[in-house]
């Protein structure tokens, strides 16, 4: 199963500051992950040097992590544009993970993919992602 992870659970789970991201950087080893570089540069940006070398450390122990350097087409980022989605982030976030054919998005800014009815992914928290498929709570 092929899951996009947004930003803000590596940003939370290596800093430490949510329990469910942590556990969800855990199971990196044994998750098939594709990342846009974006993410990739957003989350080193907001780590310490520390926190950054401990994220690619991570990253080198998960050889089923792919991240992604073609650009999202410009058709599929119009496409969520038109459902409503600022195309900065947003809009990109929701193409690049349907183009990716990725099951779900795991990410605490839900409101942004929550409105989306009939999307190709689903978008679910951490917690959501570890009760779903590890059958465990935090």
């Amino acid at each position: 199963m092929r899951i996009c992870i947004d930003s803000n659970q590596f940003i939370f789970g290596i800093g430490g500051s949510d329990p469910a991201s942590e556990t969800l950087m855990s199971l990196l080893p044994g998750l098939e992950v594709v990342l846009p570089r974006l993410v990739i540069k957003e989350v080193s940006r907001n780590l310490t040097e520390s926190q950054t070398k401990t994220l690619f450390s991570l990253m080198n122990k998960a050889s089923q992590i792919k991240i992604v350097e073609e650009p999202v087409p410009v058709e599929m980022v119009h496409k969520y544009v038109d459902l409503g989605l600022r195309e900065k982030a947003d809009a990109f976030i929701g193409a690049f993970v349907e183009w990716q054919g990725a099951k779900y998005l795991i990410s605490d800014n839900r409101h942004f993919l929550s409105e989306l009815s009939g999307a190709a992914f689903a978008v679910l928290s951490s917690e959501e992602f570890l009760y779903r498929h590890y059958h465990t709570t935090l």
